[in-house]
């Protein structure tokens, strides 16, 4: 019975593994959804607010309007500066892995080819990582969707 259950092992460990992967991109995509509902939610009670689009447009106009205004026109760029924080924090995560395994795998009394192989794919990946967060930066400064450096600094 024993011996049994060990040849099932892996296989209940990669159904398993898929479940749970399976739950985990459910649950985000459920989250997503429903932070698009209420967001909808309020933007529908805001113009319902409004009996007409000159009361609509007076509110704008106020400060109070342009406040609101600019916390949703920020939303999109915060958003772009989170993420490619995250891609770069990531990347060096990843590298750093990478150069460990590297290190190990070349010390002469515990020459390791597998830590070698192990290691030059996890610098490579948190090598493209980098870049991809480098060009994320490049096109989003493009886009407008964060300002530049030299502008930032003049403010």
């Amino acid at each position: 019975m024993n011996f049994d259950f060990v040849l099932l092992l892996p296989i209940f460990l990669g159904l398993g593994s898929f479940v749970m992967i399976t739950i985990i991109v459910a649950v985000v995509a459920r989250a997503k959804q429903r932070r698009a509902e209420l967001q909808a939610e309020v933007q529908t009670k805001l113009i319902d607010r409004f009996g007409s689009a000159p009361e609509l447009l007076t509110f704008l106009k106020s400060d109070e309007g342009r406040k609101f205004l600019g916390e949703i026109e920020s939303r999109p760029k915060l958003s772009a500066r989170d993420r490619i924080i995250r891609g770069m924090s990531k990347s060096l995560v990843i590298g750093s892995l990478g150069v460990g395994f590297l290190i190990i795998g070349f010390i002469p009394a515990t020459y390791n080819e597998f830590c070698i192989i192990v290691g030059f794919l996890f610098l490579a990946l948190g090598v493209g990582l980098l870049l991809s967060s480098l060009l994320s930066l490049k096109l989003s400064r493009s886009w407008g969707l964060m300002e530049e450096e030299s502008a930032h600094l003049n403010a």
